[in-house]
């Protein structure tokens, strides 16, 4: 009878591990992965105002700024999240690939060499198939500390 008892419980609780284990897979695998922490290169401030129109390109700042560069391995299948950047954002690819998503659901793959800016409060999400290193300069309004990057609630892309 005991020994009756000992495998119910013994079965009960292989279940429920079993139970446990597939809902965290399943939870896990919905979530994916996200980037690792990014290296930050550096952090700087532009003190003052800065008005520039030099070979058809303009840049204006209408106060003191936060600058941040920094490097930023995705790993394959890696994430950034829903987000966006007060101020604006300079990515350049390294190597690999990613998908900058908007929140409309709208997405654009860049590759080695290309480079792409991020700007307002509409999320975006950028995202790795094959794993990626790019680098990103952020420009902020000054802020202290520093806010380079805003988390955003997930949107729902088909």
């Amino acid at each position: 009878m005991r020994l009756l008892r000992s495998r119910k419980k013994w079965s009960a609780a292989i279940v429920g591990v079993a139970v446990v284990g597939t809902v965290a897979a399943v939870a896990l695998g919905s979530v994916g992965f996200h980037f690792g922490p990014p290296e930050t290169l550096v952090t700087a401030n532009l003190a003052n105002e800065v008005k520039l129109n030099s070979d058809r390109i303009k840049f204006q700042t209408k106060g003191p700024t936060d600058v941040r560069v920094q490097k930023i391995v995705i790993a394959a299948g890696g994430y950034s999240g829903w987000h966006h950047h007060p101020g604006f954002v300079l990515v350049a690819v390294a190597s690999g690939s990613v998908t900058f998503t908007e929140s409309d659901c709208s997405s654009t793959t860049y590759g080695p060499g290309d480079a792409f800016v991020g700007s307002g409060d509409v999320p975006g999400q950028v995202s790795s198939a094959g794993g990626a290193t790019i680098y990103v300069t952020l420009v902020a309004p000054h802020a202290n500390p520093p806010v380079f990057r805003i988390e955003d609630d997930p949107v729902t892309c088909p």
